[in-house]
Parts: structure tokens; sequence; C-alpha cells
């Protein structure tokens, strides 16, 4: 705070030379005139002091027999002394902290943080739609409100922060782990039949009749566990039948049959070697590409990074620039080497597993061969496998049972 003081007020290095320099500082002393960094140099000493006090040391100085030389000025008045010329340059100066107070009113950047469901571009989409947009008045923005209609409008987020941090709108969320609702029990009665054909490995069965066992041979649509259950008299004569819906585990071996083909001739990119740099500038709505243009035929790749321009941590400008590299390449057909087939087909092989794990199936034995005819491979053969084969198959209830129930319960 002192030296901006000093700064503001302006002050001089002086040079103290003479015959009685103590008698000199020590009536400043008497007569509070600050003085400070006093220091011996050169046969003679150099002190600090402010503007309004070294008008008030000349009497001192003839007093005392010193003589007195300024070596510096320094501070804000001698600054507007030596500039009163240059208006230009007071100006600019000037409307150059106007403009940065004036930017300062506005956003320039949107911060999200906890987002994991929903992306960046989804709840800044949001943000559009509540009017909230780089370059508005940040005094428009309602941080409560904001946070109330995202938590409204998103029911997985169950916490949202909102705050403005300098020229930055900052919103830290939280998700849900679970379930936003539990979804309805469905007790609408129902057989579990097998989805593909297979043998039985592992059957449990939680509610119904089985109807296979391990080891049995299935085909596609039979009746693994049934959602029938017969109610028997003492004669074993049907008194009732009940309709559930069935439910339990069953697994399968089954069997895919695998069939891809690909070409052995395929397009390489080579670089040339050559390289050529721009540079990107955009300013508010404004933007411009400084970049020499392509040769016709020539093909290049480019890569940009940008970049956002910043006075402190969280004062962002509506400026941006980034720095554009461009490689030439080439193009041309070329045929597969057997090192690049074998990874070819591998990465294919790799995808259709892939598939496969996510609905949770597993691979047992692969026997997929790779053929080449010419300028095509080809993958053929059957990939052997565990996974789940029940498929859930609605009931529909005969009349005749409908009857034979409603007999029971006359009875009853």
């Amino acid at each position: 705070m002192e030296w901006f003081l000093h700064q503001w007020h302006g002050f001089m290095i002086v040079k103290l030379t003479g015959y009685s320099p103590e008698r000199f500082l020590n009536l400043c002393n008497a007569k509070d005139i600050p003085i400070w960094n006093l220091e011996y140099r050169d046969g003679g000493y150099e002190f600090a002091i402010s503007l309004k006090g070294f008008l008030k040391i000349r009497p001192l100085a003839r007093k005392s027999h010193v003589r007195l030389r300024v070596r510096k000025r320094i501070g804000l008045p001698f600054f507007l002394k030596e500039n009163r010329k240059r208006v230009g340059f007071l100006s600019g100066f000037i409307l150059f902290f106007v403009l940065l107070y004036g930017l300062s009113l506005f956003l320039w950047d949107i911060q999200i943080e906890g987002n994991r469901k929903y992306t960046y571009e989804i709840l800044t989409n949001y943000l559009k739609t509540q009017n909230i947009t780089l370059g508005m008045q940040k005094s428009r923005i309602d941080c409560d409100a904001l946070e109330a209609s995202l938590r409204n409008s998103f029911p997985e987020i169950s916490w949202a922060a909102a705050r403005i941090s300098g020229t930055r709108l900052l919103i830290s969320i939280k998700e849900n782990e679970v379930l936003s609702h539990i979804p309805e029990k469905d007790e609408i009665p129902c057989d579990l039949v097998a989805s593909k054909a297979g043998v039985i490995t592992k059957l449990v069965v939680r509610q119904g009749k089985a109807q296979v066992q391990a080891g049995d041979t299935v085909e596609a649509g039979q009746v693994l566990i049934s959602g029938t259950i017969p109610i028997y008299d003492d004669s074993e004569q049907i008194k009732q039948i009940h309709y559930i819906r069935a439910d339990g585990e069953v697994l399968a071996d089954t069997e895919y049959e695998f069939s891809e083909t690909f070409s052995r001739l395929h397009t390489v990119e080579a670089d040339t070697g050559k390289v050529k740099h721009g540079i990107s500038l955009k300013i508010g709505p404004w933007s411009a590409v400084f970049l020499l243009p392509a040769k016709e035929g020539e093909e290049w790749i480019y890569l940009s990074q940008e970049h956002q321009a910043r006075l402190f941590s969280n004062f962002y400008l509506p400026v941006y620039w980034g720095h554009i590299r461009g490689r030439q390449v080439e193009y041309y057909e070329s045929f597969y080497t057997e090192e690049e087939v074998k990874q070819v087909s591998e990465g294919i092989y790799q995808n259709f597993v892939k598939n496969l794990s996510e609905k949770g199936v597993q691979i047992i034995e692969n026997n997929v061969k790779i053929l080449e005819d010419g300028t095509e491979c080809q993958m053929t053969g059957t990939i052997q496998t565990r996974e789940s084969i029940i498929q859930v198959q609605r009931i529909t209830i005969p009349e005749e049972t409908e009857k034979i129930n409603e007999h029971s319960g006359e009875h009853d």
C-alpha cells in the first residue's frame, strides 16, 4: 500500500553532497519531512523523498550548506507531465481500462463439473432454452432459479450449485447413482421359452415349473419354465389351474455362425514430409483464419488447438486464438501383407466377440478360419458359446381352463 501511495503522489531519488549532510538529515527529521532508502554511495548520500517533501527541503539545504541533485523522478505526476503531449496514448490507455470494465459485466465462459450421464452439450443446450448464453449480462443470471430449474428438468440431478466468478458461470451438479423411479413389477402370466437352440447346462427355477433339465437339447421357442401350474384333487383330476409369471435362470451351450469378408486392397495414407502453419482468431462474433491455401490436387490434414484469452484465473475474455498445423499426405492403393491380414482379421473377430460379451455371452471355443482368395480374405467358421437363452412369452389362457377354474370355485 505504501509503495502505491508513493507511485500515486510521485517521489524522487536525490543525491546529497556537501559540508554537513548530517545536519541536513537532522533538520529533515525535526521538520517531519520523511525520507527513505538512505544509502551512502560515491562520496555522498542518496535517498528517496516525496514530491511534496522535496519542495520543503531547499531552505534546509541552504542552511546546512549541502547540495541536492535529483537523480530520478518516479510516479504518476511525472509520467503525466512527460506524456502530456501524447493525447492518443493516454486516451488509448484510459479506453483500455474502460473496455476491460465493460467486458467484465458479461458472461464469456461456462464450466460444468460433476456431470456423467448428461453431456456438456446437453446441459449447455438446456441453458440456451433458459436464455443463458455467452455474451449475456451477468446481472441477468439468477443462480438460485437456475439451480432449481436444473433439478426439476433433469430427474437424475439430485443437487446443483451455480455461481458467477469473474466472467465465468460455474455449475456443479451431482447425479443420482440409482434409478430415479422403481419399475412396477409385471405380474402378467408368462412362460420362459428358448430364444435359440442349444444344450442346457444350468437350470434354476425361482417361480414356475421346469419343462427341461440339464443336458437336454432344446429348440428355439421350446418352453423351458412353464407358468402354468395345475392343481390336482385326490383322484388326480385337475381341480384348478394357476397361471403365474415364470422366473428363473437357464444357461445353454449355443453356436454362432461367423462369416466376414474384407478386401486385401486398401487405401494407405502416407506423409510427404511437408508441413505448414497458420493461426485462427476469433473476437466475439468475428472470426478469421490466416493459412496459405492448398494447391489444386494436394491433400492436407489440419489440426487446430484453440485457446481463450484471460487476464486472471476467472476473468475470461471473448477472444480466442489457435495454432493450425497442417501436414501434406498422399493416398495410394496397396495390398495387406500377411501380418496385416492377421491384424485386420483379429480386429474384426474381437469386435464380434465384444458385441457378444456386452450381451452376456461367454466364448467357449473358436473355430474361425481365414481363407485368402485373390484380392479378398474370408473369415468363416463357428463360435461355441454359453449364454442365457430365456425369452418371456405371454400365456394365452384358453376358455376351457377358465371354466375349470370357475367350476372349482363353485365347489369351494
